[in-house]
């Protein structure tokens, strides 16, 4: 009778340490979200509308004019077309301005504020695209 109850307790804490990990996602902590970067004149090279994120390539001229390649991610696909992207939203070519919580390494890749298309156009991020770093798609749910 004892086996029983004890096989259960095995099972369920066998169940637990190989499905915890599915659990897990990573966060914010790798950047810098005091104040997000802006940087105006970005040209996208490259949009890749997949999962987990989807990534915005670009580059963007420094101080000195050299071409500095940047890779960025936002939300998921799912929930950043709440906010109204799509997989059609950039393309290269594209000159944006792009705000970004910059990787605290300072490499020049980061989380996506928001983007700025050249009509106007305003595209935030799921996670961190409200003006303050918070969730921009609060009002969706």
């Amino acid at each position: 009778m004892k086996i029983k109850p004890l096989s259960s307790v095995a099972l369920i804490a066998g169940f637990l340490s190989v499905c915890s990990p599915l659990l897990a996602h990573h966060g914010a902590a790798a950047y810098e979200t005091s104040k997000p970067v802006m940087l105006k004149g970005a040209v996208v090279t490259k949009y890749s509308w997949i999962n987990p994120h989807a990534l915005i390539f670009f580059d963007i001229k420094d101080d000195k004019g050299n071409a500095q390649h940047w890779t960025t991610e936002t939300g998921s696909p799912a929930a950043v077309s709440l906010l109204g992207w799509n997989r059609a939203s950039l393309k290269p070519g594209d000159v944006i301005t792009i705000y970004v919580w910059q990787s605290k390494t300072g490499q020049p890749v980061g989380r996506v504020n928001k983007v700025m298309l050249a009509d106007g156009t305003l595209l935030r991020d799921s996670q961190t695209g409200g003006d303050r770093g918070e969730r921009a798609d609060d009002a969706v749910r």
